[in-house]
């Protein structure tokens, strides 16, 4: 009897075996034939496009400078505060930090981006400040070959995402010419009336026939020009002028050191502003 048991025992584990081999044999084949169908009524995977390479001006390490320098610059404008960011032999004028905490950058990014060869580049970055008013830094940046990047010198505060900045062979210079006291009135003028004015009619008298500049509306003040020099030919009617300036903020107490690149033109024996862009030093 105990024999007839075993028997019966064995021949039941062995159909339990076989039922689950058979079982397990299923599962597989259907897992396969699921596969099988997927990938016909899928088709063939594509493969993933490729991302163009970024450039040098607005990869993200960059753009992480460009905003770190913005940020920087914003909370402590003095030559000691930002030297590690600038490039050999670029400098910034002198400045005072904000007065209030409130004051401080809440956020900033990279809104725009004006590449101008050679490694370089001017970087807008919109800078959100805790009172909820948004200041757009124009900031002129070099890279080199290996990576690094760094500040040709002082930004400039627009008023909208732009920027345009020195080209990479031109070095300012003192203003040639017969000229110079024009230029000099010129800028001296326009700039004051460029920050405070909140319409951009109130510039007209100052623009060249189809130029459109839009100003700051008082919402940053001049304190004063602090220099007035020339990019590229000395001579001739049409003029790249950079003017550096020390700017303040009413709401802050912070006073800011600019540059400004100013395209002028002269027209029936007057000079005239065509373009107002950030620009280094």
């Amino acid at each position: 009897m105990r024999q007839e048991a075993g028997n019966r025992l064995r021949s039941s584990d062995s159909s339990v075996g076989s039922l689950l081999r058979g079982t397990g044999r299923v599962a597989i084949w259907t897992v396969l034939g699921l596969l099988l169908v997927r990938g016909i009524v899928a088709g063939p995977t594509a493969a993933p496009p490729v991302a163009d390479k970024p450039s040098a001006a607005v990869d993200p390490a960059t753009s992480a400078f460009a905003v770190r320098f913005a940020r920087a610059y914003l909370a402590d404008p003095s030559g000691a505060a930002l030297a590690p960011f600038l490039a050999e032999g670029a400098r910034v004028g002198t400045g005072t930090p904000p007065q209030d905490e409130t004051e401080d950058v809440a956020q900033a990014e990279v809104s725009g981006v004006e590449e101008l060869g050679d490694g370089r580049a001017v970087l807008t970055v919109a800078c959100e400040l805790r009172d909820a008013r948004t200041l757009y830094l124009a900031v002129p940046i070099a890279r080199s070959g290996a990576g690094e990047v760094a500040a040709l010198g002082a930004p400039s505060i627009v008023a909208a995402p732009a920027g345009a900045g020195v080209d990479s062979n031109e070095r300012p210079q003192p203003v040639g010419g017969s000229d110079v006291g024009a230029i000099q009135g010129l800028v001296a003028k326009f700039l004051p009336e460029y920050l405070a004015a909140g319409d951009p009619g109130s510039l007209s008298y100052f623009l060249s026939p189809g130029a459109a500049v839009e100003p700051l509306g008082g919402a940053i003040e001049i304190r004063a020009i602090t220099g007035v020099s020339q990019l590229g030919p000395a001579e001739g009617p049409s003029r790249s002028i950079l003017a550096a300036a020390r700017l303040s903020d009413p709401a802050s107490g912070a006073v800011y050191p600019v540059a400004y690149r100013l395209e002028l033109v002269k027209s029936g024996g007057r000079w005239y502003v065509e373009a107002i862009e950030g620009a280094g030093a």
